[in-house]
């Protein structure tokens, strides 16, 4: 049975349990939100050890090649890039349907976003082993302590033969385990959907953010349907992309029913080797470079809505110069934000209006109570891209053995 129907089933199911239990189950600290809790965190169980195991690895590997650092380069710029283009999209897609106002509520809490000065000192720690026991939250400083490491291991390779064996050996078992996990993602996502549905309804029964939605789901759906379609005609050498995207469609429904890249970065693994035939060394290094520079569902949805906020307050105008400050903004504010894999289009928001200052630095508020709908935009988009972009950076460089679609899991 392929991923995706188990994962559309499991989805189903989750529909339907939402409509059958009272909505005091999915509050906090009742029994769905525990279980959803729990299938969460099944999901991304071995997923952080997974990254940073096969790190190393693919340095020393890609140094005997010869790639590492043409290959590291080549994926950063190509998702940077598209992260940039989202950007604009997402600009250009509120533009056309401006005005948008949302309403101005007061009594709003949100979290405060990390000051990149603190993000930047996390690399490095008073203790290293700081950066293992938060790699789950914040994996960046971890997998640079990977990187580290396996640049001294392909610095001299026969005195790390012993280590590398036993890596590749480590790296095997996880990946074993995670098969095994991404088969039963589908039972995991019938609690984990069914908060999502209850978050969704408690969004949606306010209706003052109705319009708002309506307007950025079409935006979403036009990227989706037209602008990713097209991108990967052009950039994939002229070949069919549907093939490709419906290679990914695993990861991308996970990634929306959890509102999380993180709960879809397991399958993203599997689907990449098994569907689009990348091998684990090249993955390693193409999938952090596309967590943490091509979520570009967060940018697209951060750059509608910061658009949407800024809208809304009738003292502050639209220009072509803050226009392009906001142009730059939104990537840098994505790339800080995305050192946390659980932070969604919400923590881009707060971190570009900080950046915007003018007075907005709170402006970010009145777009708190749609943040948990944002993030399920997101999930689906950025899964999908980092999950399908990889194939395009490997067949520039590489020959991945990708699989007949009636083969795909």
């Amino acid at each position: 049975m392929k991923l995706w129907f188990k994962y559309l089933a499991g989805i189903a199911f989750g529909a339907l349990l939402f409509w059958v239990s009272p909505p005091s189950l999915f509050e906090p600290g009742a029994a769905f939100f525990h279980a959803a809790e729990i299938a969460m965190k099944i999901g991304f169980y071995i997923l952080e050890l997974l990254l940073l195991v096969n790190l190393p690895l693919a340095v020393v590997k890609l140094y005997e090649e010869k790639r590492f650092w043409g290959l590291t380069l080549k994926s950063l710029v190509f998702f940077a890039l598209s992260l940039l283009a989202a950007t604009v999209l997402g600009l250009a897609a509120a533009l056309l349907v401006l005005p948008i106002r949302l309403p101005l509520l007061s009594d709003i809490a949100a979290p405060a976003a990390q000051g990149t000065g603190k993000g930047l000192l996390e690399f490095f720690p008073a203790n290293i082993s700081e950066l293992l026991l938060r790699s789950g939250e914040r994996p960046l400083p971890a997998l640079f302590l990977s990187l580290c490491i396996g640049l001294a291991m392909a610095h001299d390779p026969i005195a790390a033969k012993p280590f590398t064996n036993i890596l590749d050996s480590f790296s095997r078992i996880l990946h074993t385990i995670n098969v095994f996990i991404t088969e039963i993602a589908g039972a995991l996502l019938i609690p984990i959907s069914a908060r999502a549905f209850h978050l969704m309804a408690s969004t949606l029964k306010q209706g003052i953010y109705g319009s708002f939605l309506l307007y950025l789901g079409s935006a979403c759906l036009g990227l989706l349907f037209i602008v990713l379609p097209l991108a990967l005609y052009i950039l994939g050498e002229k070949k069919n992309p549907l093939p490709l995207l419906y290679s990914g469609l695993p990861a991308a429904l996970a990634g929306m029913s959890s509102g999380s890249p993180r709960f879809a970065l397991g399958i993203i693994i599997r689907q990449s080797r098994e569907n689009q035939g990348i091998k684990r060394r090249y993955n390693a290094v193409f999938l952090p470079s596309g967590l943490f520079a091509g979520r570009i569902g967060t940018a697209f949805i951060a750059a509608f809505s910061f658009i949407a906020v800024l809208s809304s307050y009738s003292q502050l105008t639209i220009s072509i110069p803050r226009l392009l400050l906001i142009a730059v903004l939104i990537p840098m504010a994505t790339l800080a934000a995305s050192s946390s894999l659980s932070s969604g289009p919400i923590g881009v928001i707060t971190l570009a209006c900080g950046l915007f200052g003018r007075g907005f630095e709170n402006g970010y508020l009145i777009i708190v109570p749609v943040a948990f709908v944002l993030s399920m935009m997101a999930g689906f988009l950025d899964a999908l891209w980092i999950g399908t972009a990889q194939s395009l950076v490997a067949r520039g460089s590489l020959r991945p053995d990708s699989k007949d679609p009636r083969n795909f899991i």
